[in-house]
This record gives structure tokens, sequence and C-alpha cells, in this order.
């Protein structure tokens, strides 16, 4: 996979992510992915990363978001950005993130580590 397609690929990825895309994520992730959200415990295993992104009434679905930067070589990324997102209480969230991606072999298409970094910015 070429430097450019691991960019595509990865913003593909992330954008699967916010959009609800369950479908693209169950196929891009290896049964073994541990997700680890910096300052919360990790996730391990292909399920339980689907039930943390997808199974919450809260989740990563109708998040507005913009891709700032995405870096990739040789099978690790990372992809920088903001998110926005209604609370519980309707006010408005907005976050900034860096997304921090391993593959499986240089040459996969399948996630095995993803660390992500989060904070919400004050406005």
């Amino acid at each position: 996979m070429s430097v450019a397609k691991n960019t595509d690929f990865f913003c593909h990825f992330n954008r699967a992510f916010f959009q609800g895309d369950r479908q693209f994520i169950e196929e891009h992730i290896s049964e073994n992915v541990v997700w680890t959200i910096v300052g919360s415990q990790s996730i391990t295993g292909k399920q339980a990363f689907l039930d943390a992104a997808f199974g919450v009434e809260d989740g990563y679905r109708d998040v507005d978001f913009s891709i700032e930067l995405s870096v990739a070589t040789n099978g690790e990324a990372a992809v920088k950005g903001t998110m926005k997102k209604n609370g519980l209480a309707g006010e408005q969230k907005i976050y900034s993130y860096c997304d921090f991606y391993v593959m499986e072999t240089e040459h996969s298409e399948k996630v095995k580590e993803l660390t992500t970094f989060m904070i919400q910015i004050k406005e």
C-alpha cells in the first residue's frame, strides 16, 4: 500500500467512524484490536471495539468533524482533527482529537492498535 493510499485509508476509516459506518470499521479492524483512549481503560477485541464505538446511545453518530492532518508511513498513521457533537442536555461540545493507528502489517488494511487523544475545547 502506498503512502498516499494509506493516508486515504485512514481518512476513510476516520469518516466511517464518525458517520456510523459499522460495516467498514468491522471489515478493517483485527480480531485482537486494542483501542486506547488516553485517560480511560483500553478496549481489547473486535466485538468490544464495535460495542464501544457503535453500541452506546450517545456514540459517535451525527457528529460534525473535520480532518486537519493525516500522515501515514510503514503501516502506521496519525489523523488530527476536530469534532462537534451535542451533549445529553443538547449543548454543543467541541473536541480536538488525534488518532494514532498501527496496522497488522505494513501492507495490511486491518487496524491492530488505535490510540486516541481527545480533549474538550472550551469556547
